[in-house]
């Protein structure tokens, strides 16, 4: 899924990081999962709790970290035969005949025929039709909490291939982008089995972290001003499908209630020195780039403040920094990683 701050390409990094200053770790804690990326690597070898603010990114989590196993779906097969519940929604080719236009939230909101481009509407019925299932097969009780999580994950994770999206959800394109014609279809994630007691968590990072203890901290929060549930409102709505009152061009959703502290300038330092002063973890790994807003002398100030200063490292990845449409390329952003000891 694209994502902003995803970090797909430094999984090996961070395993680097900790090959090279963790010993006999058992548990690893995503606290600012996003996609789960990094949940799902490193399940594989630790025990994994994973949380995030935004509930889309928990649906995906749930879905993926704290099932252990894909679902098997025994309640639905006197309902839909012994097809997997992802075929059969992918293959609806019709409207249901118990589905009605009104009911079609992504229909009426995000196509055409709610003025608005994010998607063409035969791809938005093909969301609400499946999104509709979900919810009927759940209250019917054919499924149980993680096959409805699942499900919904991978509704969730089908979107991005079809949307007329430059890159967030911020705005959609203006013309039809050769994406937006594919067939939208839910994507069948995978799911590692590591038979431990993994946990995906919907809360605010530094209200969790008073909550869990362990080994090993990931910290991967907001580097900027940019709110990520505006960003990627469409996918939360997804996963709620609360039908909300939307506003603006964009229709964008009520977000109050998801907007990060680490996006605030004036007080990000403070919120990050408040959660790794009540880490109950051994050892902390920060990712952060030159362009967020903690200055790097800040963020050593803080991790040799409530760690181990001898143990304090650094380690720096050069990224090519892409020419914006709009702006001139103006040099490299160094991605970066904080080791410290508590």
């Amino acid at each position: 899924m694209r994502f902003i701050g995803c970090k797909t390409l430094l999984l090996d990094n961070i395993k680097n990081v900790i090959h090279e200053n963790v010993a006999c770790a058992q548990t690893f804690c995503d606290i600012f999962a996003g996609t789960g990326a990094v949940s799902r690597y490193f399940k594989s070898w630790f025990e994994v709790s994973s949380n995030d603010l935004l509930y889309f990114s928990y649906v995906l989590q749930r879905a993926t970290v704290e099932n252990d196993t894909k679902p098997l779906f025994k309640g639905l097969k006197n309902v839909i035969g012994d097809i997997s519940p992802i075929l059969y929604l992918n293959s609806l080719a019709e409207s249901p005949a118990d589905i009605e236009q009104d009911q079609c939230f992504f229909f009426n909101t995000y196509s055409p025929a709610g003025n608005r481009m994010y998607l063409t509407e035969e791809n938005a019925l093909r969301i609400d039709w499946a999104r509709i299932f979900i919810e009927k097969w759940r209250s019917q009780q054919l499924i149980n909490d993680n096959e409805y999580f699942y499900l919904i994950a991978c509704l969730v994770e089908g979107i991005p291939f079809v949307s007329n999206i430059a890159g967030t959800y911020g705005a959609f394109l203006k013309s039809w982008d050769k994406r937006a014609y594919k067939k939208f279809e839910l994507y069948e994630l995978e799911v590692v089995s590591n038979g431990r007691n993994n946990r995906a968590f919907n809360l605010d990072g530094n209200d969790l972290v008073r909550q869990l203890k362990g080994d090993i901290l990931y910290i991967d929060p907001p580097y900027n001003e940019r709110q990520y549930l505006p960003n990627y409102h469409l996918l939360e709505t997804a996963a709620r499908y609360d039908y909300p009152q939307v506003k603006g061009v964009t229709g964008l959703r009520p977000c109050a209630s998801g907007k990060s502290n680490y996006c605030n300038k004036k007080i990000v330092c403070d919120v990050f020195y408040d959660l790794v002063s009540n880490a109950d973890f051994k050892h902390i790994i920060l990712s952060y780039n030159t362009e967020g807003l903690m200055p790097v002398d800040d963020i050593e100030r803080i991790l040799k403040t409530v760690g181990n200063p001898a143990t304090y490292k650094v380690y720096t990845i050069d990224y090519r920094r892409f020419k914006s449409r709009k702006t001139s390329f103006n040099g490299q952003i160094k991605e970066m990683l904080f080791y410290i000891r508590k």
